[in-house]
């Protein structure tokens, strides 16, 4: 696994994983991204294109920034700003690159289409999975704690 370790730098997934997936090309690599990271750097996937570089993404699309959306739902009272997104059609932006693209709904939907981004290897895909806005991601380091300071969730005993 490589991993920004929650240094905050969006962007990082999909670079990295192109670069993991050159280096090490009979592994399976997957980018797990939220919808503002790949944003930052989703145009990334022209030079997966251009060299067949499988990698593969996955996109949670929950239209916010959404770690920074969860800061301020549990340290500034749900006080929002500036975490709203307007997303693109990440499936048709994949496309039009010349990537396969799959998007995900629902929960009913996901063990065929996850078989069906597994199992693909004839050059990147994306998958985008539509998730409900509210959602969090847990464990979670606060600001100014130490790694042994996690949340696991806000309803446990920590």
């Amino acid at each position: 696994m490589i991993t920004s370790g929650g240094l905050g730098t969006m962007g990082y997934g999909l670079p990295a994983a192109i670069g993991a997936k050159v280096a090490s090309p009979d592994k399976i690599v997957v980018d797990i991204d939220g919808d503002a990271s790949f944003c930052m750097t989703g145009m990334e996937l022209a030079t997966a294109a251009q060299y067949n570089i499988g990698v593969k993404v996955l996109v949670l699309d929950n239209c916010f920034q959404g770690m920074v959306k969860q800061w301020q739902d549990l340290f500034y009272e749900e006080r929002y700003s500036q975490t709203e997104m307007a997303n693109p059609d990440f499936v048709k932006f994949a496309e039009a690159m010349g990537v396969k693209a799959l998007r995900i709904h629902n929960e009913q939907e996901l063990p065929e289409k996850m078989k069906e981004f597994l199992e693909y290897n004839d050059g990147p895909i994306v998958c985008n999975v539509v998730i409900e806005k509210h959602e969090h991601v847990y464990p979670m380091v606060p600001a100014g704690k130490a790694l042994h300071e996690f949340i696991v969730h806000p309803d446990l005993d920590n």
